[in-house]
Protein backbone atom coordinates (compact mmCIF):
# COMPACT_ATOMS: atom_id res chain seq x y z
CA UNK A 1 0.00 0.00 0.00
CA UNK A 2 0.99 3.65 -0.40
CA UNK A 3 2.97 4.71 2.71
CA UNK A 4 3.63 8.33 3.51
CA UNK A 5 6.64 8.05 5.79
CA UNK A 6 8.59 11.11 4.75
CA UNK A 7 8.46 14.26 2.70
CA UNK A 8 9.08 12.33 -0.50
CA UNK A 9 5.79 10.54 -0.19
CA UNK A 10 3.97 13.75 0.55
CA UNK A 11 5.51 15.29 -2.54
CA UNK A 12 4.72 12.19 -4.56
CA UNK A 13 1.10 12.19 -3.54
CA UNK A 14 0.76 15.79 -4.63
CA UNK A 15 2.53 14.97 -7.88
CA UNK A 16 0.14 12.13 -8.60
CA UNK A 17 -2.89 14.32 -7.95
CA UNK A 18 -1.55 17.08 -10.18
CA UNK A 19 -0.70 14.63 -12.94
CA UNK A 20 -4.16 13.17 -12.80
CA UNK A 21 -5.79 16.57 -12.87
CA UNK A 22 -3.79 18.00 -15.75
CA UNK A 23 -2.99 14.93 -17.84
CA UNK A 24 -6.20 12.97 -17.42
CA UNK A 25 -6.47 9.21 -17.99
CA UNK A 26 -6.86 8.95 -21.74
CA UNK A 27 -6.75 5.57 -23.43
CA UNK A 28 -3.51 3.77 -24.10
CA UNK A 29 -2.22 3.78 -27.65
CA UNK A 30 -2.83 0.06 -27.81
CA UNK A 31 -6.31 -1.37 -28.39
CA UNK A 32 -8.04 -3.09 -25.53
CA UNK A 33 -9.56 -6.54 -25.88
CA UNK A 34 -12.54 -7.58 -23.78
CA UNK A 35 -11.67 -10.22 -21.21
CA UNK A 36 -13.11 -10.44 -17.77
CA UNK A 37 -16.87 -10.68 -17.65
CA UNK A 38 -19.06 -8.20 -15.98
CA UNK A 39 -21.65 -6.95 -13.56
CA UNK A 40 -24.71 -4.79 -13.82
CA UNK A 41 -24.95 -1.21 -12.68
CA UNK A 42 -21.97 0.29 -10.88
CA UNK A 43 -20.91 -2.74 -8.87
CA UNK A 44 -17.27 -3.63 -9.55
CA UNK A 45 -16.21 -7.10 -10.67
CA UNK A 46 -13.41 -9.04 -9.06
CA UNK A 47 -10.74 -10.17 -11.52
CA UNK A 48 -11.59 -13.87 -11.23
CA UNK A 49 -15.31 -13.58 -11.85
CA UNK A 50 -16.43 -15.71 -14.81
CA UNK A 51 -20.17 -15.39 -15.18
CA UNK A 52 -21.44 -12.62 -17.43
CA UNK A 53 -24.51 -10.79 -16.21
CA UNK A 54 -27.00 -10.23 -18.99
CA UNK A 55 -28.74 -6.92 -19.50
CA UNK A 56 -32.20 -6.56 -18.01
CA UNK A 57 -34.77 -8.39 -20.13
CA UNK A 58 -38.12 -7.11 -21.21
CA UNK A 59 -41.17 -9.08 -20.08
CA UNK A 60 -42.00 -9.49 -23.76
CA UNK A 61 -38.85 -11.55 -24.35
CA UNK A 62 -36.49 -11.45 -27.34
CA UNK A 63 -37.89 -10.17 -30.62
CA UNK A 64 -36.61 -9.63 -34.14
CA UNK A 65 -36.04 -6.26 -35.72
CA UNK A 66 -34.20 -2.99 -35.34
CA UNK A 67 -30.69 -1.80 -36.14
CA UNK A 68 -28.01 -1.64 -33.47
CA UNK A 69 -26.24 1.73 -33.69
CA UNK A 70 -22.67 1.79 -32.49
CA UNK A 71 -19.26 3.25 -33.38
CA UNK A 72 -15.60 2.57 -33.97
CA UNK A 73 -12.91 4.88 -32.61
CA UNK A 74 -10.98 4.64 -35.88
CA UNK A 75 -11.05 3.09 -39.33
CA UNK A 76 -10.26 -0.59 -39.68
CA UNK A 77 -7.50 -1.64 -42.07
CA UNK A 78 -9.02 -4.64 -43.82
CA UNK A 79 -11.91 -7.09 -43.83
CA UNK A 80 -9.79 -9.90 -45.28
CA UNK A 81 -9.11 -12.60 -42.65
CA UNK A 82 -5.63 -13.28 -44.02
CA UNK A 83 -4.56 -9.71 -43.23
CA UNK A 84 -6.61 -8.90 -40.11
CA UNK A 85 -4.08 -8.26 -37.35
CA UNK A 86 -5.54 -5.28 -35.48
CA UNK A 87 -8.22 -5.59 -32.82
CA UNK A 88 -10.94 -3.76 -34.73
CA UNK A 89 -10.13 -5.66 -37.95
CA UNK A 90 -10.66 -8.96 -36.16
CA UNK A 91 -13.92 -7.83 -34.60
CA UNK A 92 -15.35 -6.90 -37.99
CA UNK A 93 -14.10 -10.13 -39.61
CA UNK A 94 -15.99 -12.15 -36.98
CA UNK A 95 -19.28 -10.57 -38.08
CA UNK A 96 -18.80 -11.37 -41.76
CA UNK A 97 -17.05 -14.75 -41.61
CA UNK A 98 -16.95 -17.91 -39.53
CA UNK A 99 -14.17 -20.22 -38.40
CA UNK A 100 -14.28 -23.89 -37.52
CA UNK A 101 -14.61 -23.02 -33.84
CA UNK A 102 -15.48 -19.90 -31.89
CA UNK A 103 -15.27 -18.73 -28.29
CA UNK A 104 -18.08 -18.47 -25.76
CA UNK A 105 -18.36 -15.65 -23.20
CA UNK A 106 -15.88 -17.42 -20.92
CA UNK A 107 -13.29 -17.80 -23.69
CA UNK A 108 -13.92 -21.52 -24.08
CA UNK A 109 -13.86 -23.24 -27.47
CA UNK A 110 -17.29 -24.15 -28.89
CA UNK A 111 -18.42 -25.45 -32.32
CA UNK A 112 -19.02 -23.17 -35.29
CA UNK A 113 -18.52 -24.34 -38.89
CA UNK A 114 -17.18 -27.53 -37.35
CA UNK A 115 -20.12 -29.15 -35.56
CA UNK A 116 -17.82 -31.66 -33.87
CA UNK A 117 -14.25 -32.95 -33.83
CA UNK A 118 -12.19 -35.81 -32.55
CA UNK A 119 -8.50 -36.29 -31.80
CA UNK A 120 -7.36 -39.80 -32.80
CA UNK A 121 -3.92 -38.95 -31.40
CA UNK A 122 -2.09 -35.92 -30.00
CA UNK A 123 -1.12 -34.65 -33.47
CA UNK A 124 -4.39 -35.14 -35.36
CA UNK A 125 -7.77 -33.39 -35.42
CA UNK A 126 -10.69 -34.57 -37.56
CA UNK A 127 -13.47 -32.01 -38.01
CA UNK A 128 -17.05 -32.81 -39.01
CA UNK A 129 -18.50 -29.73 -40.70
CA UNK A 130 -22.02 -28.30 -40.76
CA UNK A 131 -23.85 -29.05 -43.99
CA UNK A 132 -26.22 -26.09 -44.13
CA UNK A 133 -23.87 -23.10 -44.34
CA UNK A 134 -23.61 -20.89 -47.41
CA UNK A 135 -21.46 -17.96 -48.36
CA UNK A 136 -23.23 -14.65 -48.80
CA UNK A 137 -23.09 -15.15 -52.58
CA UNK A 138 -25.09 -18.39 -52.25
CA UNK A 139 -22.17 -20.79 -52.75
CA UNK A 140 -22.22 -23.76 -50.36
CA UNK A 141 -19.52 -24.06 -47.72
CA UNK A 142 -17.52 -27.32 -47.90
CA UNK A 143 -14.29 -28.86 -46.66
CA UNK A 144 -12.50 -27.60 -49.76
CA UNK A 145 -13.05 -24.05 -48.55
CA UNK A 146 -11.28 -24.88 -45.28
CA UNK A 147 -8.24 -26.26 -47.09
CA UNK A 148 -8.15 -23.31 -49.49
CA UNK A 149 -8.48 -20.71 -46.72
CA UNK A 150 -5.74 -22.18 -44.53
CA UNK A 151 -3.34 -22.70 -47.43
CA UNK A 152 -4.03 -19.16 -48.62
CA UNK A 153 -2.73 -17.77 -45.32
CA UNK A 154 0.45 -19.85 -45.76
CA UNK A 155 0.90 -18.97 -49.44
CA UNK A 156 4.04 -16.78 -49.81
CA UNK A 157 2.44 -15.06 -52.82
CA UNK A 158 -0.39 -13.83 -50.59
CA UNK A 159 2.11 -12.60 -47.96
CA UNK A 160 -0.22 -12.86 -44.98
CA UNK A 161 1.34 -11.65 -41.69
CA UNK A 162 -0.36 -14.55 -39.91
CA UNK A 163 1.44 -17.57 -41.39
CA UNK A 164 2.50 -18.53 -37.86
CA UNK A 165 -1.08 -19.56 -37.05
CA UNK A 166 -0.63 -22.66 -39.26
CA UNK A 167 3.13 -23.12 -39.15
CA UNK A 168 2.87 -26.25 -36.98
CA UNK A 169 0.69 -28.09 -39.53
CA UNK A 170 2.52 -30.96 -41.21
CA UNK A 171 4.01 -29.82 -44.50
CA UNK A 172 3.41 -26.11 -43.85
CA UNK A 173 7.11 -25.26 -43.98
CA UNK A 174 7.65 -26.97 -47.32
CA UNK A 175 4.57 -25.25 -48.76
CA UNK A 176 5.77 -21.82 -47.59
CA UNK A 177 9.20 -22.48 -49.08
CA UNK A 178 7.66 -23.46 -52.43
CA UNK A 179 8.72 -27.09 -52.18
CA UNK A 180 5.15 -28.41 -52.30
CA UNK A 181 1.94 -27.41 -54.10
CA UNK A 182 -0.27 -28.34 -51.18
CA UNK A 183 -0.06 -28.64 -47.40
CA UNK A 184 0.22 -32.33 -46.57
CA UNK A 185 -1.35 -31.95 -43.14
CA UNK A 186 -4.63 -30.43 -44.38
CA UNK A 187 -6.70 -33.23 -45.92
CA UNK A 188 -10.23 -33.16 -47.34
CA UNK A 189 -11.72 -36.56 -46.49
CA UNK A 190 -15.11 -35.73 -47.98
CA UNK A 191 -17.24 -32.63 -48.58
CA UNK A 192 -17.87 -32.19 -44.88
CA UNK A 193 -14.84 -33.72 -43.18
CA UNK A 194 -11.39 -32.16 -42.76
CA UNK A 195 -8.36 -33.79 -41.18
CA UNK A 196 -5.50 -31.67 -39.84
CA UNK A 197 -2.21 -33.27 -38.85
CA UNK A 198 0.50 -31.41 -36.96
CA UNK A 199 4.24 -31.94 -37.23
CA UNK A 200 4.36 -32.50 -33.49
CA UNK A 201 1.89 -32.25 -30.60
CA UNK A 202 0.79 -28.67 -29.96
CA UNK A 203 -1.99 -28.42 -27.39
CA UNK A 204 -3.12 -24.80 -28.05
CA UNK A 205 -3.73 -25.40 -31.78
CA UNK A 206 -7.49 -25.98 -31.51
CA UNK A 207 -8.02 -22.68 -29.69
CA UNK A 208 -6.01 -20.86 -32.37
CA UNK A 209 -8.56 -21.88 -35.00
CA UNK A 210 -10.88 -19.12 -33.78
CA UNK A 211 -8.40 -16.38 -34.66
CA UNK A 212 -9.27 -14.00 -37.54
CA UNK A 213 -6.73 -15.67 -39.86
CA UNK A 214 -8.56 -18.99 -39.52
CA UNK A 215 -11.90 -17.64 -40.79
CA UNK A 216 -13.09 -19.21 -44.00
CA UNK A 217 -13.22 -17.44 -47.39
CA UNK A 218 -14.70 -18.42 -50.77
CA UNK A 219 -12.06 -19.17 -53.42
CA UNK A 220 -14.47 -18.01 -56.15
CA UNK A 221 -14.62 -14.52 -54.65
CA UNK A 222 -10.88 -14.22 -53.98
CA UNK A 223 -9.93 -15.20 -57.50
CA UNK A 224 -12.02 -12.43 -58.99
CA UNK A 225 -9.13 -10.09 -58.19
CA UNK A 226 -5.70 -10.08 -59.77
CA UNK A 227 -4.36 -8.43 -56.64
CA UNK A 228 -5.87 -10.09 -53.58
CA UNK A 229 -5.53 -6.87 -51.60
CA UNK A 230 -8.38 -5.54 -53.76
CA UNK A 231 -10.61 -8.01 -51.91
CA UNK A 232 -9.89 -6.30 -48.58
CA UNK A 233 -13.07 -4.21 -48.52
CA UNK A 234 -15.32 -6.49 -50.60
CA UNK A 235 -15.89 -9.31 -48.11
CA UNK A 236 -17.99 -12.42 -48.77
CA UNK A 237 -18.13 -14.88 -45.90
CA UNK A 238 -20.60 -17.20 -44.19
CA UNK A 239 -21.04 -15.00 -41.11
CA UNK A 240 -24.21 -13.73 -39.41
CA UNK A 241 -23.94 -10.34 -41.16
CA UNK A 242 -23.32 -9.32 -44.74
CA UNK A 243 -21.38 -6.31 -45.98
CA UNK A 244 -23.39 -3.27 -47.13
CA UNK A 245 -21.18 -0.18 -47.13
CA UNK A 246 -17.95 1.31 -45.82
CA UNK A 247 -17.08 5.00 -46.06
CA UNK A 248 -13.67 5.83 -44.62
CA UNK A 249 -13.77 7.98 -41.47
CA UNK A 250 -17.56 8.02 -41.72
CA UNK A 251 -19.51 4.76 -41.46
CA UNK A 252 -19.58 0.98 -41.82
CA UNK A 253 -22.88 -0.85 -42.33
CA UNK A 254 -23.75 -4.54 -42.21
CA UNK A 255 -27.12 -6.25 -42.44
CA UNK A 256 -28.37 -9.55 -41.06
CA UNK A 257 -27.72 -12.75 -43.01
CA UNK A 258 -31.23 -14.18 -43.18
CA UNK A 259 -29.86 -17.62 -44.13
CA UNK A 260 -27.25 -17.89 -41.39
CA UNK A 261 -26.70 -21.57 -40.64
CA UNK A 262 -26.97 -21.13 -36.85
CA UNK A 263 -30.13 -19.01 -37.07
CA UNK A 264 -30.31 -15.34 -37.98
CA UNK A 265 -29.49 -12.70 -35.35
CA UNK A 266 -32.42 -10.89 -33.72
CA UNK A 267 -31.26 -7.49 -34.93
CA UNK A 268 -31.64 -6.50 -38.60
CA UNK A 269 -28.16 -5.04 -38.86
CA UNK A 270 -25.44 -2.90 -37.30
CA UNK A 271 -24.64 0.69 -38.25
CA UNK A 272 -21.15 1.74 -37.19
CA UNK A 273 -20.07 5.35 -37.20
CA UNK A 274 -16.40 6.33 -37.09
CA UNK A 275 -16.08 8.60 -34.03
CA UNK A 276 -12.49 9.25 -33.03
CA UNK A 277 -13.10 11.89 -30.38
CA UNK A 278 -14.22 10.55 -26.99
CA UNK A 279 -16.23 13.63 -26.06
CA UNK A 280 -18.12 13.43 -29.34
CA UNK A 281 -18.98 9.79 -28.64
CA UNK A 282 -20.27 10.73 -25.18
CA UNK A 283 -22.43 13.49 -26.62
CA UNK A 284 -23.85 11.21 -29.31
CA UNK A 285 -24.72 8.54 -26.76
CA UNK A 286 -26.41 10.98 -24.42
CA UNK A 287 -28.35 12.41 -27.38
CA UNK A 288 -29.66 8.92 -28.15
CA UNK A 289 -27.88 8.65 -31.51
CA UNK A 290 -25.81 5.57 -30.63
CA UNK A 291 -26.71 2.59 -28.46
CA UNK A 292 -23.46 1.98 -26.60
CA UNK A 293 -20.46 3.86 -25.26
CA UNK A 294 -17.03 2.95 -23.94
CA UNK A 295 -17.09 5.41 -21.04
CA UNK A 296 -13.97 7.62 -20.89
CA UNK A 297 -12.27 7.53 -17.51
CA UNK A 298 -13.14 11.16 -16.76
CA UNK A 299 -16.86 10.36 -17.16
CA UNK A 300 -17.07 7.08 -15.23
CA UNK A 301 -18.28 8.53 -11.92
CA UNK A 302 -20.79 10.78 -13.65
CA UNK A 303 -22.38 7.83 -15.46
CA UNK A 304 -22.26 5.62 -12.37
CA UNK A 305 -24.21 8.24 -10.42
CA UNK A 306 -26.74 8.96 -13.16
CA UNK A 307 -30.06 7.14 -12.53
CA UNK A 308 -30.73 7.01 -16.27
CA UNK A 309 -27.57 5.01 -16.97
CA UNK A 310 -26.29 3.33 -13.80
CA UNK A 311 -28.38 0.16 -14.29
CA UNK A 312 -27.10 -0.27 -17.84
CA UNK A 313 -23.35 -0.17 -17.19
CA UNK A 314 -21.13 -3.21 -17.59
CA UNK A 315 -17.59 -3.14 -16.23
CA UNK A 316 -14.94 -5.74 -16.98
CA UNK A 317 -11.21 -6.30 -16.84
CA UNK A 318 -9.63 -6.81 -20.23
CA UNK A 319 -6.98 -9.29 -21.32
CA UNK A 320 -4.56 -6.39 -21.89
CA UNK A 321 -1.69 -6.77 -19.43
CA UNK A 322 0.54 -3.68 -19.11
CA UNK A 323 4.19 -3.94 -18.14
CA UNK A 324 7.59 -2.27 -18.12
CA UNK A 325 10.12 -4.37 -19.99
CA UNK A 326 13.85 -4.40 -19.20
CA UNK A 327 16.25 -5.47 -21.96
CA UNK A 328 18.37 -8.43 -20.91
CA UNK A 329 21.08 -7.69 -23.46
CA UNK A 330 21.63 -4.08 -22.41
CA UNK A 331 23.20 -2.49 -19.37
CA UNK A 332 22.17 -2.06 -16.66
CA UNK A 333 19.46 -4.73 -16.98
CA UNK A 334 21.78 -7.55 -17.94
CA UNK A 335 22.19 -7.87 -14.15
CA UNK A 336 19.24 -9.59 -12.42
CA UNK A 337 19.89 -7.55 -9.25
CA UNK A 338 19.13 -4.35 -11.15
CA UNK A 339 15.94 -5.80 -12.61
CA UNK A 340 14.77 -6.88 -9.17
CA UNK A 341 15.70 -3.52 -7.64
CA UNK A 342 13.56 -1.87 -10.31
CA UNK A 343 10.61 -4.08 -9.40
CA UNK A 344 10.88 -3.54 -5.65
CA UNK A 345 11.21 0.24 -6.08
CA UNK A 346 7.80 0.82 -7.71
CA UNK A 347 4.64 1.17 -5.62
CA UNK A 348 2.22 -0.09 -8.24
CA UNK A 349 -0.85 0.14 -6.03
CA UNK A 350 -0.25 3.84 -5.39
CA UNK A 351 0.03 4.52 -9.08
CA UNK A 352 -3.07 2.50 -9.98
CA UNK A 353 -5.09 4.22 -7.25
CA UNK A 354 -4.24 7.65 -8.63
CA UNK A 355 -3.13 7.80 -12.26
CA UNK A 356 -5.24 4.74 -13.26
CA UNK A 357 -8.17 5.08 -10.85
CA UNK A 358 -11.24 3.01 -11.89
CA UNK A 359 -9.54 1.80 -15.07
CA UNK A 360 -7.04 -0.81 -13.83
CA UNK A 361 -6.41 -3.69 -11.48
CA UNK A 362 -3.02 -4.77 -10.16
CA UNK A 363 -1.14 -7.39 -12.20
CA UNK A 364 1.34 -9.82 -10.66
CA UNK A 365 2.38 -11.93 -13.64
CA UNK A 366 1.92 -12.64 -17.34
CA UNK A 367 -1.09 -14.99 -17.04
CA UNK A 368 -4.19 -12.79 -16.56
CA UNK A 369 -7.33 -13.66 -14.62
CA UNK A 370 -9.84 -15.45 -16.80
CA UNK A 371 -7.31 -17.85 -18.32
CA UNK A 372 -6.73 -21.30 -16.89
CA UNK A 373 -3.44 -21.19 -15.06
CA UNK A 374 -4.11 -17.86 -13.34
CA UNK A 375 -3.47 -17.97 -9.59
CA UNK A 376 -5.21 -15.57 -7.21
CA UNK A 377 -2.56 -16.09 -4.59
CA UNK A 378 0.38 -15.25 -6.85
CA UNK A 379 2.16 -12.13 -5.58
CA UNK A 380 5.20 -10.63 -7.24
CA UNK A 381 7.60 -7.96 -5.97
CA UNK A 382 5.89 -6.09 -3.13
CA UNK A 383 6.86 -2.47 -2.70
CA UNK A 384 10.13 -2.53 -0.76
CA UNK A 385 12.40 0.48 -1.43
CA UNK A 386 14.95 -0.63 1.18
CA UNK A 387 15.44 -3.95 -0.58
CA UNK A 388 15.80 -2.05 -3.87
CA UNK A 389 18.54 0.12 -2.35
CA UNK A 390 20.35 -2.94 -1.01
CA UNK A 391 20.32 -4.67 -4.40
CA UNK A 392 21.66 -1.55 -6.12
CA UNK A 393 24.45 -1.30 -3.55
CA UNK A 394 25.37 -4.95 -4.13
CA UNK A 395 25.63 -4.19 -7.85
CA UNK A 396 28.05 -1.30 -7.16
CA UNK A 397 25.73 1.68 -7.36
CA UNK A 398 25.45 4.48 -4.81
CA UNK A 399 24.10 7.99 -4.34
CA UNK A 400 27.23 9.34 -6.01
CA UNK A 401 27.08 6.67 -8.72
CA UNK A 402 23.38 6.20 -9.55
CA UNK A 403 22.14 3.51 -11.94
CA UNK A 404 21.28 5.50 -15.07
CA UNK A 405 19.03 4.46 -17.95
CA UNK A 406 16.27 5.70 -20.27
CA UNK A 407 12.68 4.51 -19.98
CA UNK A 408 10.96 4.77 -23.36
CA UNK A 409 7.25 5.19 -23.99
CA UNK A 410 4.86 6.30 -26.71
CA UNK A 411 3.68 9.90 -26.64
CA UNK A 412 0.22 9.42 -25.07
CA UNK A 413 -0.59 11.69 -22.12
CA UNK A 414 -1.78 8.70 -20.09
CA UNK A 415 1.70 7.19 -20.35
CA UNK A 416 3.28 10.33 -18.93
CA UNK A 417 0.75 10.36 -16.09
CA UNK A 418 1.74 6.82 -15.14
CA UNK A 419 5.49 6.92 -15.75
CA UNK A 420 6.42 10.18 -14.06
CA UNK A 421 5.55 8.72 -10.62
CA UNK A 422 7.48 5.56 -11.58
CA UNK A 423 10.46 7.76 -12.43
CA UNK A 424 10.22 9.56 -9.06
CA UNK A 425 10.09 6.29 -7.13
CA UNK A 426 13.05 4.82 -8.99
CA UNK A 427 15.17 7.95 -8.53
CA UNK A 428 14.41 7.94 -4.80
CA UNK A 429 16.16 4.58 -4.30
CA UNK A 430 19.28 5.20 -6.39
CA UNK A 431 18.35 5.11 -10.06
CA UNK A 432 18.76 8.02 -12.44
CA UNK A 433 15.88 7.62 -14.86
CA UNK A 434 15.20 9.74 -17.93
CA UNK A 435 11.85 9.38 -19.70
CA UNK A 436 11.97 9.33 -23.50
CA UNK A 437 8.77 9.90 -25.49
CA UNK A 438 8.34 8.82 -29.13
CA UNK A 439 5.64 8.72 -31.78
CA UNK A 440 3.84 5.37 -31.56
CA UNK A 441 4.95 3.71 -34.82
CA UNK A 442 8.56 4.84 -34.44
CA UNK A 443 8.55 3.77 -30.81
CA UNK A 444 7.23 0.25 -31.46
CA UNK A 445 9.70 -0.28 -34.30
CA UNK A 446 12.63 0.85 -32.15
CA UNK A 447 11.60 -1.42 -29.28
CA UNK A 448 11.28 -4.41 -31.59
CA UNK A 449 14.73 -3.69 -32.97
CA UNK A 450 16.13 -3.87 -29.45
CA UNK A 451 17.22 -0.25 -29.11
CA UNK A 452 15.54 0.48 -25.76
CA UNK A 453 17.01 -0.19 -22.32
CA UNK A 454 13.54 -0.18 -20.75
CA UNK A 455 10.09 0.42 -22.24
CA UNK A 456 6.38 0.52 -21.43
CA UNK A 457 4.03 -1.74 -23.44
CA UNK A 458 1.17 -4.20 -23.11
CA UNK A 459 0.12 -7.61 -24.39
CA UNK A 460 -3.33 -9.04 -25.13
CA UNK A 461 -4.57 -12.52 -26.00
CA UNK A 462 -4.81 -13.70 -29.59
CA UNK A 463 -6.36 -16.95 -28.40
CA UNK A 464 -7.60 -18.15 -24.98
CA UNK A 465 -4.63 -20.13 -23.72
CA UNK A 466 -2.00 -19.10 -21.16
CA UNK A 467 0.65 -20.25 -23.64
CA UNK A 468 -0.10 -17.07 -25.59
CA UNK A 469 1.30 -15.03 -22.67
CA UNK A 470 4.39 -17.16 -22.23
CA UNK A 471 5.86 -18.49 -25.46
CA UNK A 472 5.66 -15.25 -27.52
CA UNK A 473 6.86 -13.03 -24.68
CA UNK A 474 9.69 -15.12 -23.28
CA UNK A 475 10.88 -17.89 -25.60
CA UNK A 476 14.29 -17.13 -27.06
CA UNK A 477 13.03 -17.86 -30.60
CA UNK A 478 10.57 -14.97 -30.30
CA UNK A 479 13.11 -12.22 -29.56
CA UNK A 480 12.26 -8.92 -31.20
CA UNK A 481 9.19 -8.78 -33.43
CA UNK A 482 7.84 -12.11 -32.17
CA UNK A 483 6.89 -10.57 -28.82
CA UNK A 484 10.03 -11.07 -26.75
CA UNK A 485 11.21 -7.47 -26.95
CA UNK A 486 13.22 -7.82 -23.72
CA UNK A 487 15.41 -10.50 -25.38
CA UNK A 488 14.74 -12.76 -22.40
CA UNK A 489 16.87 -15.89 -22.82
CA UNK A 490 16.55 -18.77 -20.37
CA UNK A 491 17.15 -22.27 -21.85
CA UNK A 492 15.31 -23.88 -18.94
CA UNK A 493 12.23 -21.74 -19.61
CA UNK A 494 12.39 -22.69 -23.30
CA UNK A 495 12.37 -26.39 -22.37
CA UNK A 496 9.44 -26.02 -19.99
CA UNK A 497 7.19 -24.08 -22.37
CA UNK A 498 8.02 -26.42 -25.25
CA UNK A 499 7.10 -29.36 -23.04
CA UNK A 500 3.83 -27.63 -22.13
CA UNK A 501 2.99 -27.07 -25.80
CA UNK A 502 3.38 -30.78 -26.47
CA UNK A 503 1.54 -31.99 -23.34
CA UNK A 504 -1.94 -33.32 -24.03
CA UNK A 505 -2.78 -33.85 -20.36
CA UNK A 506 -4.61 -30.67 -19.38
CA UNK A 507 -3.75 -30.55 -15.68
CA UNK A 508 -0.10 -31.27 -16.35
CA UNK A 509 0.02 -28.54 -18.99
CA UNK A 510 -1.38 -25.98 -16.55
CA UNK A 511 1.27 -26.92 -13.99
CA UNK A 512 3.97 -26.41 -16.60
CA UNK A 513 2.53 -23.01 -17.53
CA UNK A 514 2.66 -21.97 -13.90
CA UNK A 515 6.21 -23.28 -13.52
CA UNK A 516 7.24 -21.24 -16.56
CA UNK A 517 5.46 -18.15 -15.19
CA UNK A 518 7.26 -18.50 -11.85
CA UNK A 519 10.58 -18.63 -13.67
CA UNK A 520 9.93 -15.37 -15.52
CA UNK A 521 8.94 -13.65 -12.26
CA UNK A 522 12.05 -14.90 -10.47
CA UNK A 523 14.17 -13.59 -13.35
CA UNK A 524 12.33 -10.24 -13.16
CA UNK A 525 11.77 -10.41 -16.88
CA UNK A 526 9.21 -7.61 -16.75
CA UNK A 527 7.48 -5.53 -14.11
CA UNK A 528 3.80 -6.35 -14.52
CA UNK A 529 1.89 -3.21 -13.58
CA UNK A 530 -1.84 -3.51 -14.29
CA UNK A 531 -4.64 -5.06 -16.29
CA UNK A 532 -6.85 -2.51 -17.96
CA UNK A 533 -10.50 -2.20 -17.03
CA UNK A 534 -13.37 -0.93 -19.18
CA UNK A 535 -16.74 0.55 -18.45
CA UNK A 536 -19.40 0.25 -21.16
CA UNK A 537 -22.90 1.67 -21.00
CA UNK A 538 -25.80 0.63 -23.21
CA UNK A 539 -29.10 2.25 -24.10
CA UNK A 540 -31.98 0.83 -22.03
CA UNK A 541 -33.48 -0.69 -25.19
CA UNK A 542 -30.44 -2.97 -25.70
CA UNK A 543 -31.16 -6.40 -24.23
CA UNK A 544 -29.14 -9.55 -23.58
CA UNK A 545 -25.81 -7.87 -24.30
CA UNK A 546 -22.88 -10.07 -23.29
CA UNK A 547 -19.24 -9.16 -22.93
CA UNK A 548 -16.87 -11.70 -24.44
CA UNK A 549 -13.40 -12.33 -23.09
CA UNK A 550 -11.81 -12.77 -26.52
CA UNK A 551 -11.88 -9.69 -28.72
CA UNK A 552 -13.34 -11.32 -31.87
CA UNK A 553 -15.90 -13.58 -30.17
CA UNK A 554 -18.84 -11.14 -30.30
CA UNK A 555 -21.20 -12.04 -33.17
CA UNK A 556 -24.32 -10.28 -31.79
CA UNK A 557 -26.40 -13.45 -32.14
CA UNK A 558 -28.35 -12.95 -28.89
CA UNK A 559 -28.64 -9.17 -28.69
CA UNK A 560 -32.09 -7.74 -29.33
CA UNK A 561 -33.72 -4.33 -29.18
CA UNK A 562 -36.82 -3.47 -27.18
CA UNK A 563 -38.03 -0.63 -29.36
Amino acid sequence: MFKRKNKFYLALSLLLVLILAFSGCSKSREPEKAEETSVEASKETSTDESATKEAEKSDAGPKYGGVFRTYLDNNFNTLDPAFATADRDGRMVALLYDSLIRYDVDGKVIPSLAKSWETPDDKTLVFKLVENSKFHNGNPFTANDVKYSFERVLDPKVASPRTWVFEKVKGAKGFVEGKADTVEGIEVLDDYTVKITLEQPFAPFLSMLGMPAAHIVDKNEIEKYDDQKDYALKPVGTGPFTFVEFSESDKFIVKTNEDYFAGRPYIDGINYRIIQDESTAVAEFEAGNIDDLAIPSVDIERFRNNPDYKDHIITYNTFWNYYIGMSFDKEPFDDVRIRKAFCYAVDREAIINTARRNTSVLSHGPIPPGLDGFRKDLKSYPYDPEKAKKLLAEAGYSKDNPCSFELWHSDAKSNVALLEPVQAMLNQVGFDVKLASMEWNSYKAAVREGKAQAFYLSWGADYPDAENYLYPLFHSNMSGGGGNETRYNNPEFDKIIEKAQATADYDERIKLYQQAEDMTIEDAARLWVYLSKRWDVFAPEVKDMKIYRIFNAQKYLDVWLDR
